[in-house]
């Protein structure tokens, strides 16, 4: 292969300055064609440490994956000479290529990076004629080098919002932390624990400087981590999960209520008022409307749970001030306790008890939907990938899909 044919193969096909092709083949390697390119250095023969002249001692050949053509495996079969220097001694001359021992090149890995980003691993192989082992190795490694620099393009935080979900099965979960502004993850950890949410909080304490809010469900565990690590006035629970809350109690109202029905009766009470009491008041049609008041006729009882139920809910769609919505809902809190419902009194306890933190709703209005998205981003790529047995690799695909991991592709080149 001529000298200017073999530069341009390597600076223009295969991106690779300072390089020239000697030698173009073809190679099956356990099943697998591949292509394999012979390449040396264009510089002169050199200490690698001191940089001097010197002739070449012996030469070794190193095999680098390099990127795919027509899905088959490109090779770089470099070839690295070694000197004997007589300050030194025998020392191998450097090379660009790859970082360290690695057995690809910088530019596949940032290729499969970009691959693995939108696809699972298996589709990946088949599009660059790899094994599925070979792209995790390359992703892997990708990903932890990415990370080296996340922490600089995570911005200040401000708003927060911290989630479970469950990764596998069997009661397997995991902490998200998720940043408010933009949506994006910052981290996530094992476990949906105190200590998880914690060891979050441990390790971007720089980027939490200048947190102001939290959004939460009622966990009991991110509530403590929050009040130990900030203080409760950083809280701001979800109304959405609030009203998940609420309605559980009304749902546990109305067995109730049927329960005391004959027999012949309970099936077409539920068939006929369970979806009714639950769906809000500001959503009803003239139809639902119909249906209520002839709930009110036949079953006063669970007609007026059905209204206690939306004097809480309405509460949180006013524009109330933090003294207004205390006012309110310590009244509706005695009215619940004055009535002979006992899932209200519990639900009006339960209140009382987070009253203080339950206002900051009305000062905020933030809510926990931004984490709930997420939530689903990662059970898709979950199911992409049917599962992942290490969470460490789990952990970096969150980032790379969700979080700031893939603003740091550009050191790889």
């Amino acid at each position: 292969m001529n000298g200017p044919l073999g530069n341009q193969i390597c600076e223009v096909l295969l991106n690779l300055q300072g390089y020239y092709a000697t030698a173009l083949t073809e190679e099956v390697y356990k099943g697998i064609k591949e292509v394999h390119i012979h390449i040396s250095s264009t510089k002169p023969s050199m200490c690698p440490l001191c940089y001097r002249e010197l002739p070449i001692y012996d030469t070794r050949h190193r095999h680098i994956i390099h990127a795919s053509i027509s899905c088959r495996p490109v090779v770089l079969v470099l070839k690295l000479r070694r000197t004997h220097c007589p300050r030194c001694g025998v020392k191998t001359e450097n090379q660009s290529i790859a970082d360290g021992n690695k057995q690809h090149s910088r530019e596949l890995e940032k290729i499969v990076l970009y691959y693995t980003e939108k696809l699972d691993n298996k589709s990946t192989a088949r599009l660059l004629g790899f094994s599925p082992s070979t792209v995790y190795r390359i992703d892997k490694a990708g990903l932890r080098t990415l990370e080296q620099w996340m922490l600089k393009y995570i911005p200040q935080l401000t708003n927060l919002s911290i989630d479970e979900m469950a990764h596998k099965r069997y009661h397997n979960y995991t902490t998200v932390l998720t940043n408010q502004n933009d949506g994006r993850v910052i981290d996530i950890s094992l476990g949906k624990s105190k200590q998880s949410a914690i060891s979050l909080f441990k390790v971007y304490a720089d980027k939490l400087k200048w947190v102001e809010t939290i959004a939460m469900d009622f966990s009991h565990s991110y509530v403590s981590a929050v009040s130990e690590w900030f203080t409760e006035q950083y809280i701001v629970f979800d109304r959405f999960h609030f009203s998940r809350i609420v309605n559980r109690k009304l749902e546990e109202v109305r067995r109730n209520i049927q329960h005391e029905l004959p027999k012949e009766l309970r099936y077409l009470s539920k068939k006929d008022s369970r979806w009714l009491v639950l769906r809000r008041a500001k959503n009803n049609t003239d139809k639902h409307i119909e249906r209520l008041e002839q709930l009110k006729l036949d079953n006063e009882a669970l007609f007026e749970a059905y209204l206690i139920k939306e004097e809480l809910l309405s509460i949180f769609d006013e524009n109330l001030s933090k003294d207004e919505a205390e006012v309110r809902l310590i009244q509706w809190c005695k009215m619940a306790e004055a009535t002979v419902y006992k899932p209200f009194k519990s639900l009006a306890k339960q209140i009382r008890l987070r009253l203080h933190i339950l206002l900051n709703w009305f000062k905020y209005h933030i809510s926990n939907a931004k984490a709930e998205a997420i939530n689903n981003v990662i059970k898709s790529l979950l199911k992409r990938a049917y599962g992942y047995k290490d969470f460490e690799y789990f952990r970096l695909k969150v980032l790379q899909k969700c979080g700031y991991l893939m603003n740091g592709i550009t050191h790889l080149t």
